[in-house]
């Protein structure tokens, strides 16, 4: 590794196209991650602008939490207790378990 890193600091014209590659890098993950915060910053600015203006017009509807609970239970029937077991296996080059 040491090797490595003496011939990168030895070559000038190696180095430089390095940190080029880097900061291309670095500059292309920031980009993405700029967008990212700025549809986030677009939603805030919607949904503070709804609340400002719309709030009293168009409400948002109030949650029941005895409908949540009475689903909560509906869909916790479905939720299967060992998902290592009841799932299918996509590697069907393999024998099936008998359990």
């Amino acid at each position: 590794m040491q090797d490595v890193v003496n011939q990168i600091m030895a070559n000038p014209l190696f180095s430089l196209v390095l940190a080029l590659l880097a900061f291309l890098l670095c500059f292309f993950i920031l980009k993405s991650l700029f967008r990212i915060a700025l549809f986030f910053v677009a939603l805030f600015a919607l949904y503070t602008g709804y609340v400002y203006f719309f709030q009293e017009k168009y409400p948002i509807p109030q949650i029941d939490p005895q409908t949540v609970d009475e689903w909560t239970q509906k869909v916790g029937e479905y939720i299967p207790t060992d998902l290592n077991i009841s799932l299918l296996d996509t590697n069907f080059s393999r024998t099936l378990r008998k359990d």
